[in-house]
């Protein structure tokens, strides 16, 4: 069999990925990171239909008690003082992640890495004896002599105090463990289960609807946002001027908004075709 030679105008040289850092040195253009965002987004929310329809522990409980369920454990590690109840709360959590058949280290890293945090990371000026006064638990200095500021008598020594410490320790477990029972209750329980089980607390058929119908377009949008930048991508050769992203981000937003307001459109007709009265 003879042998086919490829032309060189179809060799891999002129395949090479760009290099991701622009002239303006960004590590990668609009496009790209558009991309990767939007497909974060609907990645997450397919793995969430994903999980949710698992075989699970809690995949099986009806989705009114898992709400009222989840509330009233939000509501325990919000008035509770006892560091062992938050502690056995987080176990709790840990167990129901597993038998309902969930990525536990994943979704820990993934609730605990961020929010949660950032409070702590607020929560330290609280920490020092300088706002809250009590009985030392690390020095950090001590002066030799007093020291003033702006008129303000500085203590003989800074440190963290045990009272701050264990505020910002309680503030650091409430809102992870918070954010670890919402996040449960969602990913096991479908939207539109989720949606209705909501009604149950006396919130109007009304607002519920429109929580369902912006949830659903959302992704419809999302969808439609990612095949824009997709076929945008592929019709983008070489590295484009900063004057140029701009002016493609612009079109973008334009185009989108009137996609979005034509799919409104459609919709309402739609409604109104069918006779629409609120249920």
């Amino acid at each position: 069999m003879d042998k086919v030679f490829i032309p060189d105008w179809m060799g891999t040289e002129q395949y090479k990925e760009v290099s991701l850092r622009s002239k303006g040195g960004s590590r990668m253009g609009f496009l790209r990171k558009t991309l990767r965002e939007l497909q974060k987004g609907l990645s997450s929310e397919r793995m969430s239909e994903y999980y949710a329809r698992q075989n699970g522990l809690l995949q099986q409980i009806d989705p009114r008690i898992k709400l009222i369920t989840t509330i009233s454990l939000i509501l325990i590690a919000g008035l509770t003082r006892e560091l062992e109840i938050l502690l056995g709360l987080w176990v709790l959590t840990l167990i129901l992640m597993h038998f309902s058949r969930l990525p536990v280290l994943k979704m820990q890293l993934n609730t605990w890495a961020f929010i949660p945090l950032i409070t702590l990371l607020i929560a330290v000026p609280g920490m020092f004896n300088l706002f809250n006064d009590g009985i030392p638990l690390l020095v950090l200095h001590r002066f030799s002599e007093p020291l003033y500021l702006w008129g303000y008598k500085l203590p003989q020594s800074i440190f963290i105090s045990r009272q701050g410490a264990t505020a910002a320790l309680y503030l650091f477990l409430r809102v992870g463990l918070s954010l670890s029972l919402g996040v449960l209750l969602a990913v096991t329980t479908p939207v539109s289960s989720l949606l209705r089980s909501v009604r149950m607390l006396g919130i109007p058929a009304l607002f519920v609807m429109l929580i369902e119908m912006t949830y659903r377009y959302l992704v419809l949008l999302l969808m439609l946002s990612l095949e824009m930048f997709e076929a945008r991508k592929m019709r983008t050769v070489g590295s484009l001027s900063l004057r140029r992203q701009q002016v493609q981000v612009g079109s973008s937003i334009g185009t989108l908004f009137a996609k979005s307001m034509i799919m409104a459109e459609e919709v309402y007709q739609a409604m109104t075709a069918r006779c629409y009265i609120g249920q």
